[in-house]
């Protein structure tokens, strides 16, 4: 557990060093002065992501991805680190983001990596990917939705507080599948998070199920 500890701190100061970058200088649109009150607005980099300024639920914006391979749900306090961006053309896409929730004691960082290939229906050798990554040693439970199926594996560690959640989404339309990576604790440790675990998987549900793959 201790590489996973280390390597949640490592990309939270990536993180805080990619934002540190992207102060605000103004986007050159109109009427700014009406753009939503969100970290995902103020940050100049993350809103060319956000494909309206209308929320699409309560909290959330839809996020549409530079390849154009995908969109998904985005919280309204997220923000995207310039720093960690790749993209390769249409068919490959790296990023990252993190959200503090003080009001509930709550700060976690996710990492999504997008790719078009023949061989996205691999789920031993993209969950094998996802394991050797984080450190995680456990197995992958699948459920298929209409248009995408999904493998996730979890963790906790309770001396650390921290809340791991692993991710392979594939469509099962097309050739796109994501890898996505949910690293979550308690920002004052001594304090239980709130909302509880159940509470935070539920919010990470409700965002890999609502990835769409175009």
């Amino acid at each position: 557990m201790e590489k996973r500890i280390m390597l949640f701190f490592i990309l939270i100061f990536i993180f805080a060093g990619g934002c540190g970058m992207n102060s605000e200088h103004g986007n050159g649109r109109e009427n700014q002065e009406s753009l939503p009150e969100t970290r995902a607005f103020k940050d100049e980099f993350t809103r060319k992501f956000m494909k309206s300024a209308e929320e699409t639920e309560e909290g959330y914006y839809t996020f549409e991805s530079k390849t154009k391979g995908y969109t998904m749900l985005f919280p309204e306090n997220g923000r995207i680190s310039m720093g960690d961006y790749e993209q390769g053309d249409t068919d490959y896409e790296a990023l990252s983001f993190a959200e503090r929730i003080d009001q509930e004691n709550v700060t976690y960082f996710i990492t999504i990596n997008f790719e078009e290939s023949p061989h996205v229906k691999n789920t031993s050798l993209y969950t094998k990917q996802l394991s050797i990554a984080t450190g995680y040693s456990g197995e992958y439970t699948p459920y298929k939705l209409e248009d995408k199926t999904i493998y996730y594996g979890e963790y906790t560690d309770p001396d650390s507080g921290l809340y791991f959640y692993n991710a392979y989404i594939f469509s099962n339309e097309s050739d796109k599948g994501i890898r996505f990576v949910f690293s979550g604790r308690c920002i004052d440790e001594p304090k239980s998070c709130e909302p509880s675990p159940s509470v935070i998987k539920d919010r990470i549900k409700r965002v890999t199920e609502s990835i769409k793959f175009i």
